[in-house]
């Protein structure tokens, strides 16, 4: 037995996937940290007298294995909500979301990620400061998205 299909089946787009993995990295992304937390506590030893707490070095350790996904997410993520708008404007669903509009709020983590880069040469918080305005715009986007054409 096949599933109905969706108004947003008809979208000819799977850009919306660039925009999905947004959020569900930066939750791998908190669970690694809570994971590495939970490492460290368990040898507080392990830490060099620099740091304080083992939760700064756990977000920075992960930030190594994850870093380069982030900034590639980042980097992709305005790209990918202004095709995914115009493959919906395409496919004439009802559904008008406006592209420059939102592909210039997608850009914001962009343009904060560089600016911190710049302001503190310090490439994680630049990332975390990129997925801190990425993510709610990315959770907002797919919710619209959804709750107009049933597509995520």
């Amino acid at each position: 037995m096949q599933r109905p299909k969706l108004s947003g089946d008809r979208v000819q787009s799977r850009w919306w996937y660039w925009i999905a993995a947004v959020p569900v990295v930066f939750v791998f992304w908190v669970v690694t940290v809570a994971w590495v937390a939970f490492a460290i506590s368990l040898e507080p030893n392990i830490l060099p007298s620099t740091y304080d707490s083992p939760i700064v070095h756990a977000a920075l350790v992960s930030l190594v294995a994850v870093g380069i996904p982030f900034a590639v997410l980042i980097a992709v993520f305005p790209f990918a909500v202004f095709q995914d708008t115009q493959a919906i404007h395409r496919a004439e669903q009802g559904w008008k979301p406006p592209s420059g509009n939102y592909a210039l709020t997608g850009l914001l983590g962009l343009a904060a990620a560089v600016v911190v880069w710049l302001l503190t040469s310090d490439i994680s918080s630049a990332v975390i400061a990129g997925f801190v305005l990425s993510v709610p715009f990315a959770l907002y986007y797919l919710r619209e998205r959804h709750d107009n054409l049933g597509v995520p």
